[in-house]
């Protein structure tokens, strides 16, 4: 607070930023390093710096230590298994979804935990994820990657096919990333409270088309469909333009809302 900076502590989550494309999270341990193509960084010689701090790394090439963010966390510290969303669409699936602290949310399938991650930060300190699973190996990893931050003690993981029935009651949210979530539609009507919500991920038209179709016909509200571009800019003096490469394209949102 007031401007001042705390050292990092031994067993503090620390960020190492060189460049937007080029950040490694890692717990700062002593006796232990991180490893990267282009440099090695003994973490012995990071704990007790203030955060801010730059350290160099060899020569020409320097890093600053920060604290991560959750975003740094998942996509740069977390085991990737499985396709995981972007956080484009995590960000939209939080709004629709409609979910806070104390929210009790569905999910499925779990994959590499990404989305579980945002979803147990968001519904933290009361609430609840039951998160839906068929591969034991894909939950062991998520597993995992949620006890990096403590967000596994607001999951309950569930190796399930959420098709044959979601077991909870009086849900507030139903969010699936799977193949055919219009299979689960008629189990989220029975489950979810009055005004939640289903939002499902899927990559195709076909499946947008399926779900949207099958909400409707069980009596959803507010059934739409929605797709997420996201674009960014190269900012320079004098030549601030579009990225050359950027990731249009990734899937469709299908949202609801129980009457």
């Amino acid at each position: 607070m007031g401007g001042q900076r705390s050292g990092v502590m031994e067993g503090d989550l620390v960020l190492v930023y060189v460049s937007r494309k080029d950040r490694y999270v890692s717990e700062a341990r002593r006796g232990e390093a991180i490893y990267t193509p282009k440099f090695v960084l003994r973490l012995d010689d990071v704990i007790g710096l203030p955060y801010g701090s730059r350290v160099k790394l060899k020569e020409g090439l320097e890093a600053v230590v920060t604290r991560p963010l959750l975003e740094d966390v998942v996509y740069a510290a977390f085991t990737r298994v499985t396709q995981v969303l972007y956080p484009k669409d995590i960000g939209m699936i939080l709004v629709k979804s409609g979910i806070g602290p104390g929210s009790r949310v569905v999910e499925a399938g779990t994959g590499s935990g990404f989305l579980t991650a945002y979803l147990a930060h968001t519904v933290r300190p009361d609430g609840r994820v039951y998160s839906y699973e068929l591969r034991p190996e894909f939950q062991e990893v998520a597993r995992r990657n949620l006890s990096i931050l403590g967000l596994d003690r607001f999951v309950t993981f569930k190796l399930k096919d959420i098709r044959e029935g979601i077991d909870e009651d009086d849900v507030d949210a139903v969010v699936l990333d799977m193949p055919s979530p219009w299979a689960v539609v008629k189990h989220a009507y029975a489950k979810l409270r009055h005004g939640g919500s289903f939002v499902a991920f899927v990559p195709t038209v076909n499946q947008m088309e399926r779900a949207a179709l099958e909400l409707r016909r069980h009596g959803f509200l507010d059934v739409e469909a929605l797709e997420l571009m996201a674009r960014e800019y190269k900012v320079a003096p004098g030549e601030t333009r579009p990225v050359t490469v950027s990731v249009t394209h990734t899937g469709f949102l299908v949202c609801a809302r129980r009457p």
